[in-house]
Formats: structure tokens, sequence, C-alpha cells
């Protein structure tokens, strides 16, 4: 495959302007509207820590309320010592059973809250950052965006230990390459040239296309799956943002 020098300047510079609007359009807004969701989340919990305020409130009237029953019992006491301490004990402990309900079920019902709510953002989120990735390809030359996905394929296939190119695909066995966009004919020799250099020519491939892949490209192995795509980057995101979120929750008291 011949190389022109000016088409590769001009295929690197739209490189360079893509990365750039890329992390302009929507790594930054993607990050202030996580960050305003974590803002929400910390003001659910704050809500919950003062429900747990109200509930150590409500604890502290029953313990006054405890107080005044052990009173009441020794005013008994004098009239019907036996009968008095049987119901104190008895008026004592559902009190307290009471409270107990009382406390776990107001924490299990936050909890709940939370964990609907922290799902619910992280969906919006992914959402909104597909949405925007959409947007911004849709703006690129089909060109420019086919030239610049065959040199990161060429490039990521680079960086891979040979084990494991050759679990993708052996000697007569079919091996999918899938991208967000249709690839034209010159573009799937070019890709086909490429992954034969690294595959060897034993394998057969089948050019498929994905739109849920957002960009990239998805090779699809009978023993193996690469992926190397937008939407990979944005669950594989959205995950750790998950992981620290539960790190977040402050575990319900026994």
């Amino acid at each position: 495959m011949r190389f022109d020098w000016t088409t590769l300047l001009l295929q690197t510079v739209n490189l360079l302007v893509l990365v750039w609007l890329l992390r302009r359009f929507l790594f930054r807004p993607v990050m202030a509207i996580i960050a305003a969701r974590k803002s929400a989340a910390e003001a659910l919990l704050a809500d919950a820590e003062a429900a747990r305020a109200a509930a150590r409130a409500e604890a502290e009237r029953v313990a006054k309320r405890q107080k005044s029953l052990v009173a009441e019992g020794d005013q008994l006491l004098a009239d019907a010592h036996a009968s008095a301490e049987a119901e104190r004990t008895e008026l004592l402990e559902q009190a307290r059973q009471e409270a107990a309900r009382t406390q776990h079920a107001a924490e299990t019902t936050l909890d709940q809250e939370r964990a609907r709510i922290r799902r619910g953002l992280e969906a919006e989120a992914r959402q909104l950052a597909v949405t925007i990735a959409a947007r911004l390809l849709a703006r690129l030359p089909p060109q420019a965006a086919t030239a610049a996905l065959l040199q990161m394929l060429d490039a990521w296939l680079a960086t891979l230990p040979a084990s494991v190119l050759a679990n993708l695909a052996r000697a007569g066995e079919t091996l999918e390459v899938a991208t967000a966009a249709p690839l034209d004919e010159p573009a799937q020799e070019a890709c086909t040239t490429m992954l034969r250099r690294w595959l060897g020519d034993g394998s057969r491939l089948r050019f498929v296309t994905d739109p849920a892949l957002i960009a990239g490209v998805e090779l699809r192995g009978p023993h193996a799956r690469l992926s190397n795509t937008w939407r990979a980057d944005l669950d594989r995101i959205a995950e750790e943002l998950a992981k620290d979120d539960r790190g977040l929750v402050p575990c319900a008291s026994g």
C-alpha cells in the first residue's frame, strides 16, 4: 500500500482536530455532568444524615419515655408491685422493638432510594455521552474518519502480544471486523491487507456494521474478541464511576 505524504499529513491534522474536539466538547461536558450528579448524590447523603439525626432524636424521645415509664412503675409498685413490674417490662420491650423497626425501615428505604437514583444518573450520563460522541463523529468527513480508523487499528494491533493475535482466528476460521459505520470497498481492502500482515493469510475476514460501537473497531473471532471502541471505553468509565459511587455509600448501622 503506497502512502501519499500530503494525504497522511492532512489525515494527521484531522485526527489531531478530532482529538481536540473530543477533549473539549465530549469529555469536559461529561465530567461536568458527572460532577453535578455526584453533587446530587452528596445532597442525598446529607438528607440521609438528617433522617438519621431525626431517628436518633426519636430514640432519645423513646428513652425519655422509658424513664417516664420507669417512674410510673415505681409509683405503681406501692399498690401492686408484681403487676406493675410485668407491665413496665413489657412496655420497655415494645418501645425498644418499635424504635429498632422504625430506624431499620428508614435506613433500608434511604439505601434503596440512593441506589435507584445513582443507577438513573449513570444511565443518563452514558446516554448523553453516546449522543455527544455520535453528533461529533457525524461532522467529520467519511474519508478522514476511515483513514483515522485504519491508522488507530494498525497502531492498536502493534501493541498486542503475539499470543493474543494468534487466538483471534486460526487458518480456515472467520474473523468478523465490526465497525460503527460501513467501510467502502477500498477501505475494506486496506483493512484486509493490514490485518493479514498481523494475523496471517489463513483466516477469512467478514466486515459487519454495528452502530452501537459509536467509533473504533471490534474484532470478533471464534476463540477471542478484542474491542477498541468508544462504546467499550464508555462502559469501562461508567463501571469505574459506579465503583467509586459504591465506595461513597455508608454502611447501615446495626
